[in-house]
């Protein structure tokens, strides 16, 4: 009786009306930012010369050249595309699409290549290793980046409302979770690894890897006309040094480095990837010297108070940009931030752990959140004090504690879920970031189920559009990490796998591990074969496996469907 008593004065404490809560907002620099792509605009910051700005996450360019046209970046949908050429498309003169250039692999800048009409013989151009780092994103890690991607970008949060959806920080949208129009990617025809110095349509470009947001990056330099073209490596926000959706270490200083090599052409027009044109040598060569000085501030600062012994919780709050730059627009807080960048930049040096020997091991989180929860006299007067912190505007810790109340006590994890969306609301609202912002409202939205949660993200996503475009190597190699330990713990089994035109592999799986040798033995008791777009599509389910083997895309050459059925059980759940 006595539990009940406080169980139900805890429950009213933890309970008020959503209307006392702190009203919704978007920071003030945040929502003037939304200036800068919205409305959607072509602008033409040297002649012939064309970004469109706001059609998408990333920008799409083009450069109209003497005898040909070369379209750099393709936004990040077949939708959005189309909308692009045809702003593209009347300021041709006529003249044929004769070049491609990707300046990096993330899908915001490849996956709408096919909506511009390439001349026949026109080249795809990336660097060598472009490929390679794309399956890292829509292979072997793909559902984990799509779910915390979603969250990132605020896919499904309420359009203009002060609750909702803002922006993405360096582009007004991400177009591609809503069906914007998939396998849109044509892969490069052309490829190099340092330099590549070639005319196209008339025109001279210099290609140079810059390593930076990402390993394969690349800026593009008209020297003729001084222009340059950063890729990702600029734009008006605080780089991205750490990604909130997930990403491999961003070396700071290969970062730094790939600025530095730009500074030295000293251009005057500069034309990212997101975000507006720069014209002007001096006002380009203020904010190329900015940004790196803020990349290399974090990054060094980083490594000093790391080699005095602190952890990452206390280099946080050690490391702040100096005033001139934290003044810079560039260099607001409006895509990365510089904690998320302290954390990696240990991360990249040190590992996951911080030093505090009593983080190497913790106690499950289960039992860790009852030890917590205990401490406050029980999972009802725990509650009881996540709602107290969230009335005092300790939203954080409000939010921390819920979970852990959440986890301690089934039976009040609805009102510990109400209580963290309502903690994780205010730190959004608070998030100069998007990036934050969304990822906080998203989750939120979650734990009151008014948006999907991980399992329904990954489910829509696994339809194969971004994995058709891999190599076959990339593809099979997803196979291990989606096999289920405990299904295959005593299994011993095997699948001969023949891609049209893409190699034969073995998917072998024993007793709770799967290797992928290339070529199929004879004593393989169940070898299919297929195009590797028709078996991407029909790895989505079940019922897409069925659907292609009916219509003859799947061919059993040994074995039978029901053999098929059993050994795919065993990479699913």
């Amino acid at each position: 009786m006595l539990r009940t008593l406080v169980l139900t004065a805890a429950l009213a404490a933890a309970s008020p009306a959503m209307a006392d809560d702190p009203a919704p907002r978007i920071a003030p620099s945040l929502a003037a930012h939304t200036a800068e792509f919205a409305p959607p605009k072509l602008y033409e910051p040297a002649p012939g010369v064309f970004s469109a700005v706001g059609y998408g996450i990333a920008n799409s360019i083009m450069v109209v050249g003497k005898s040909g046209v070369v379209i750099i970046d393709t936004t990040d949908s077949l939708d959005e595309a189309k909308k692009v050429w045809s702003l593209f498309e009347p300021k041709t003169g006529g003249k044929p699409v004769v070049a491609i250039i990707y300046t990096h692999n993330h899908n915001d800048h490849i996956n709408g290549a096919a909506a511009f009409p390439l001349a026949k013989g026109g080249k795809v151009i990336a660097h060598e290793t472009l490929l390679r780092e794309a399956a890292k994103w829509n292979g072997v890690a793909a559902p984990a980046i799509a779910a915390r991607a979603a969250r990132m970008y605020g896919v499904f949060l309420p359009k203009g409302t002060p609750d909702g959806f803002v922006s993405v920080g360096i582009g007004p949208y991400l177009s591609a979770f809503s069906g914007g129009g998939a396998g849109g990617f044509v892969p490069p025809n052309t490829t190099f690894k340092d330099k590549l110095e070639v005319t196209l349509g008339g025109e001279r470009f210099v290609l140079e890897h810059a390593p930076g947001e990402t390993e394969d990056q690349l800026f593009i330099w008209m020297p003729d006309r001084k222009i340059l073209f950063p890729g990702d490596n600029i734009y008006k926000a605080f780089p991205n040094l750490y990604t909130i959706r997930g990403t491999s270490y961003r070396d700071p200083v290969q970062w730094a480095d790939s600025i530095d090599r730009m500074r030295a052409l000293k251009a005057d027009v500069l034309v990212p990837s997101h975000t507006r044109p720069l014209v002007g040598a001096q006002a380009i060569a203020t904010e190329l010297t900015n940004y790196r000085d803020a990349i290399r501030f974090t990054h060094d600062q980083t490594v000093r108070w790391m080699n005095k012994g602190l952890t990452p919780d206390e280099i946080v709050e050690k490391v702040k940009l100096p005033a001139h730059l934290a003044a810079d627009p560039y260099l607001f807080e409006h895509y990365g931030t510089v904690e998320w960048s302290v954390r990696s930049i240990f991360a990249g040096y040190m590992g996951w752990f911080g030093g505090d020997p009593a983080s190497l091991s913790f106690d499950a989180p289960d039992v860790r959140a009852g030890e917590i929860v205990a401490l406050a006299g029980g999972p009802a007067p725990a509650l009881a004090a996540a709602q107290k912190a969230f009335d005092d505007g300790r939203w954080k810790w409000a939010g921390e504690l819920a979970g852990h109340v959440g986890r301690a006590d089934p039976a009040l994890k609805p009102q510990a879920d109400a209580l963290q969306a309502r903690a994780f609301r205010q730190l959004g609202y608070d998030s100069v970031s998007p990036n934050g912002r969304n990822y906080y409202l998203e989750r939120a939205a979650e734990l009151e189920k008014k948006a999907p949660g991980w399992a329904q993200i990954v489910g829509a996503r696994q339809n194969g559009s971004q994995a058709a475009g891999l190599p076959a190597a990339a593809i099979v190699a997803t196979f291990p990490v989606r096999l289920n330990a405990e299904t295959a713990a005593q299994a011993d089994a095997a699948m001969g796998l023949k891609l049209a035109g893409d190699g034969d592999w073995t998917i072998r799986v024993r007793r709770g591990v799967a290797e992928t040798p290339q070529g199929v033995g004879a004593e393989v008791p169940l070898v299919v074969a297929a195009s590797k777009a028709d078996f991407v599509g029909a790895l989505a389910s079940p019922e897409a496996m069925a659907a292609a083997l009916k219509a003859g895309k799947i061919r059993i050459e040994k074995g039978d469907a029901a053999a098929l059925a059993a050994f795919l059980q065993l990479f699913r759940g």
